[in-house]
């Protein structure tokens, strides 16, 4: 019997490709601006730190409790503006901003 994987395990190995993970983001930060929601893009900055080493790894890279990093990336959670930068950075990505 063939065994599947679940749509998150299947996100979370494409999103070890930098190329996939920075169009994943980008798209999830303008889906957050539409609805009004940071928690989409929170959640995503989630699965690629999932992606990218997890979140005891990253967490420790930046210098936040593992506990309070899972806390603040959860979709209902109030994450900082630099813990998201920097556990993008931490993952290899950076925000690029361009004119509409």
């Amino acid at each position: 019997m063939r065994k599947f994987r679940s749509h998150k395990e299947q996100l979370i190995e494409r999103l070890k490709d930098h190329e996939y993970a920075s169009a994943y983001l980008a798209a999830c930060l303008d889906e957050s601006f539409e609805v009004n929601d940071i928690g989409i893009f929170q959640l995503a900055v989630r699965y690629v730190v999932e992606a990218h080493g997890g979140m005891a790894e990253i967490s420790s890279k930046i210098n936040v409790t593992r506990e309070s990093f899972y806390r603040s990336l959860s979709q209902k959670g109030k994450a900082k503006f630099t813990t998201l930068i920097n556990a993008i950075k931490a993952c290899g990505l950076k925000i690029d901003f361009h004119p509409i």
